[in-house]
């Protein structure tokens, strides 16, 4: 009985040695292979892309290998080609291909496959690139030397399961003498931005002085050449009628003309300016002068994505004197209600 019982459990315990059930997790794919139980040498008898397992099996195992897209940091302390060093970190995601595991097992280095067949032909490259560069462009040419790395990692493992997703350089520390330059360069390019856009400033707020210039200068051109008595009188017959129409008024005494015609006596000698022939020419030379200005300063604030100074229509310029023969017209209404002296 004790014999049979040990025999059973020596079974039983060769049994669960030998049966196995190897198990494969997602994003992993399984190097599938037989080891022998005593005699004979391991055998690969295929891929399992995971999740999946084996089920039980007599002594079959797996080499899982993670087949998904991983970023490797690899620091650097270099000296650029100004001779001065700079301290940077290189970022690479490379995944491995898909259906490649035993070649990966195999040929590769199995789970040590980066330190084994990528990490130092990566660094060589970087070195290779970056040195080529000075300390100061090695920043603003970045993504151009981030592109020449990836080109060349690409090239070298095109024909291999290994699969270059992207290079990226970051974490820059630069040298004191390197930082300094680096901030006086950007604050005296900041100084210049202010000083072009004050000038721009002041030459739009010149612009829109020059604006107001000609368009006092327009009014007074144009009451010269129209304000005449006559247009005077016409305007203190609409005044007066506007009075007389008034709720607020109990008698209006209206001032007679030396005529005696009944006409408010507003202006007794008038005389019409004329602007002569040089004013005229003067006045159309500086307008088309600063006309031009103001025309380069708006197309300028266009491009520059600013508002333009408006141009003000010569909105409140007093209104053109009427037909002479339509204010005569209206002469003898004139009094609207209001009384003449004299009845």
């Amino acid at each position: 009985m004790t014999k049979k019982f040990i025999i059973a459990a020596l079974i039983s315990a060769g049994l669960s040695t030998a049966c196995t059930n190897p198990d494969v997790p997602a994003g992993y794919e399984g190097y599938i292979h037989h080891v022998p139980l005593i005699f004979g040498k391991m055998e690969y008898r295929r891929a399992l892309q995971g999740p999946a397992s084996t089920s039980v099996s007599w002594r079959l195992f797996t080499i899982n290998i993670d087949m998904r897209e991983n970023t490797y940091r690899e620091e650097f302390e270099l000296l650029s080609s100004d001779d001065l060093k700079v301290s940077f970190e290189v970022s690479t995601r490379i995944r491995l291909r898909p259906n490649t595991v035993k070649e990966i097992v195999e040929d590769w280095g199995s789970k040590e496959w980066y330190s084994w067949n990528v990490k130092e032909p990566l660094r060589t490259i970087v070195r290779r690139e970056v040195m080529k560069v000075s300390a100061t462009g090695i920043q603003l040419r970045t993504n151009v030397i981030g592109k020449r790395i990836e080109r060349a990692l690409l090239e070298k493992y095109k024909d291999t399961p290994i699969d270059i997703q992207s290079v990226d350089i970051g974490s820059f520390e630069f040298p004191k003498e390197v930082s300094q330059a680096i901030n006086e360069k950007n604050a005296k390019q900041q100084e210049l931005e202010r000083q072009a856009f004050i000038l721009e400033s002041t030459r739009k707020e010149a612009a829109i002085r020059v604006l107001e210039a000609l368009k006092v200068a327009k009014k007074q051109r144009i009451i010269s050449e129209t304000l005449d008595p006559l247009y005077l009188q016409w305007r203190g017959v609409q005044v007066y009628r506007k009075l007389a129409s008034s709720p607020n008024k109990t008698t209006i005494l209206l001032p007679s003309t030396s005529e005696g015609t009944g006409i408010p006596q507003v202006v007794a000698d008038g005389k019409r300016k004329v602007l002569s022939v040089e004013d005229e020419k003067y006045l159309r030379e500086i307008e088309k002068r600063y006309m031009e200005k103001v025309a380069q300063a708006k197309l300028q604030s266009q491009s520059a994505g600013m508002p333009a100074p408006a141009q003000d229509a010569d909105s409140d310029a007093p209104p053109s004197p009427p037909d002479r023969d339509a204010a005569s017209s209206e002469q003898p209404g004139a009094n609207s209600g209001a009384g003449q002296p004299g009845n």
